[in-house]
């Protein structure tokens, strides 16, 4: 049975994503963390595998070898792969990554913390989940019930909302009928906007589950 790795997020994010990674095939965003633009993704193949995978359209480099003939699709507009090493190195000749990636755990901390604060001091109850595989810069704050009970659907029309009335983008999912804000540092991101976060939307989310 072959095992594939949807590594979404992981690249910058991690060091080294593939380190102890066993699997058949290993996919990751480099929009995401890393910055390079949309588009431009990481595909790793071991093994025997990598010679059966072919692109869901073939075109023109169809009878090139792995991974060649991914990279051979007509008209795929290709500028997203090249600005790519771009941003990395804009990342490394300005922070550092290694460096980058330790103040934004504690950013990100400092944004759950807060926000979980926030929303205790309502509830009364503990917002703070606990994770079994962490994150540094991507942290989880449970909301109040009854978000979630909807499912991922539901928690999609509440980021909507979040989004049309308070003006915030926010990643919000729903697992086992309870919803999660995730709380996600950047370089430009400050500890002002968990401050905001907590002071202006927090309040609102809970009238919204009250009402």
């Amino acid at each position: 049975m072959a095992v594939l790795v949807d590594g979404a997020h992981v690249p910058a994010l991690v060091a080294d994503p593939l380190a102890g990674v066993a699997c058949d095939v290993w996919v990751g965003n480099l929009h995401k963390f890393a910055c390079a633009p949309r588009g431009a993704a990481v595909l790793v193949a071991r093994g025997p595998l990598a010679r059966q995978l072919h692109p869901l359209i073939d075109s023109w480099g169809f009878d090139q070898p792995f991974p060649h003939r991914f990279d051979h699709q007509g008209t795929l507009d290709e500028s997203s792969y090249l600005a790519a090493p771009v941003a990395l190195e804009f990342v490394e000749q300005t922070w550092g990554w290694e460096s980058l990636r330790r103040s934004l755990a504690e950013l990100a901390e400092f944004g759950a913390a807060t926000v979980a604060a926030a929303f205790s001091e309502r509830t009364g109850e503990d917002h703070r989940p606990a994770v079994g595989m962490p994150v540094g810069p991507q942290q989880l704050v449970r909301l109040p019930a009854p978000f979630g009970r909807g499912g991922h659907a539901e928690a999609g029309v509440l980021r909507d909302r979040v989004l049309a009335e308070l003006g915030v983008e926010t990643a919000i999912t729903a697992f086992d009928g309870t919803a999660y804000l995730r709380v996600s540092a950047h370089a430009y991101n400050t500890p002002d906007d968990y401050e905001d976060f907590a002071q202006r939307c927090v309040p609102v989310l809970l009238d919204w589950a009250t009402a």
